[in-house]
Formats: C-alpha cells, sequence, structure tokens
C-alpha cells in the first residue's frame, strides 16, 4: 500500500506575491511624494513683514546672502546683520580667512545692500551659539521684532528650539527660508547634498531634543 505524497507548504513570499507586487507597484508610485513629505516637514516660514533686523545665519553664504538682500530690498528691515565666527577650511587652504559672517557680506553687498546697512556679528560656530548672539544683541540694541534668513530645511528646527526663548525675551522673530543652490528641494534625494543636509537636520532635531 502507497503511502500519500508528503505535503509542503509554498514559501510565504509565493504565498503572498501578489500582495507584495500590489505594495512594490504603490510604493513606485508613492515613493515621489513621500519623500518629499519628508523634506517640507522641515520648512517652516512666516510671512514677511517690517522687523528692527534682519539676521542672516552662517552656512550657505550665497543663498541665505541673496534671501536676505531681497528682503532688504522689499523694505522689511533697514539693516542686515550677519552671523558667523567660523573660517571656511577649504577656503583657508587657497589662504582665505575670511569668516563666514564676512562671506555672507560679500554676498549682501554684491545684491545691491548698501555697506552702512550691513553689520558683522562674528559669533557662533553653531545654531544654538548664534542664537545666543543674537538675543543678546537683541537686548543690548533693544529689538523687539527680528527676522531670522537660513535655508529652509533648516527651518524646522529654529522653530522647535529657538522661536519660545526668544519670545519669553520679549523678541518677536520672523522666520524665513531661502532655496539651496546645490539640489533641488522637490527632488532633495536625487543628490548627495540634499540627501546630506535632510539626513543631518534630522539626527541634529534629536540631539537638540536630548542636549537642550
Amino acid at each position: 500500500m502507497s503511502l500519500p505524497p508528503k505535503y509542503t507548504a509554498r514559501p510565504w513570499w509565493r504565498r503572498k506575491r501578489i500582495y507584495l507586487l500590489l505594495a512594490f507597484v504603490l510604493l513606485l508610485v508613492l515613493h515621489r511624494q513621500a519623500l518629499n513629505a519628508v523634506g517640507q516637514f522641515l520648512v517652516v516660514e512666516d510671512p514677511a513683514r517690517k522687523v528692527d533686523a534682519i539676521y542672516v545665519l552662517s552656512g550657505s553664504p550665497a543663498d541665505r546672502g541673496q534671501e536676505a538682500a531681497k528682503l532688504y530690498a522689499q523694505g522689511h528691515s533697514p539693516e542686515v546683520v550677519c552671523l558667523g565666527g567660523e573660517k571656511t577650511t577649504s577656503l583657508r587652504l587657497y589662504g582665505i580667512e575670511e569668516k563666514t559672517c564676512e562671506l555672507t557680506r560679500r554676498v549682501v553687498r554684491e545684491a545691491g545692500v548698501p555697506e552702512d546697512a550691513i553689520r558683522l556679528l562674528p559669533e557662533g560656530t553653531s545654531t544654538w551659539e548664534e542664537f545666543e548672539a543674537i538675543k543678546l544683541d537683541c537686548k543690548q540694541r533693544d529689538y523687539k521684532d527680528i527676522m531670522v534668513v537660513s535655508s529652509r530645511f533648516h527651518t524646522r528646527r529654529i522653530h522647535m528650539f529657538f522661536r519660545l526663548p526668544l519670545h519669553f525675551e520679549g523678541i518677536n522673530m520672523v522666520l524665513r527660508g531661502s532655496y539651496e543652490l546645490d539640489f533641488e528641494e522637490s527632488e532633495w534625494w536625487k543628490k548627495e547634498p540634499g540627501l546630506l543636509f535632510v539626513n543631518n537636520e534630522f539626527i541634529k532635531i534629536g540631539y537638540y531634543f536630548i542636549r537642550y
């Protein structure tokens, strides 16, 4: 008498392959929107309005400086303040010893802002240090309304960690962002500078939660 053949279950991925295929197709369709939403989560901006001064954070002198110059030309402030006390290592290799605030000033000046409307604040090597310098500067000059210009993907962290502390000091902040020149914001994942920027911002947000 022969025994019935032994039943062998199919691998799970074969039983579920139709669902895996549908999920893969859905991912292909939605991945662009999902990745774009990840980038847009990092963007927090306020409507531009009249303020006592425009403070330009260091880090990306070209795009942030141009954005500040545009806001100045629109009449939002009589003064542009360029921050940053560090020197760029790559430029020092070519004998350029300018601090980041000086590099931003150069961009702002070339974009049409008069020299007497530009002020340097050569302080800070991090966002936290720069906001400590901004807070002190505002107290010394009795500024109550300021505008802060940084990269758009940098604005979420500024909003989360600096808006309330400034408010408690009696300082109202208008937050404005500049578009990056090194990558397309809506397709940040397609170029290495965009990948690094977004990845670093999420890491820094987590670090700021723990550190501050």
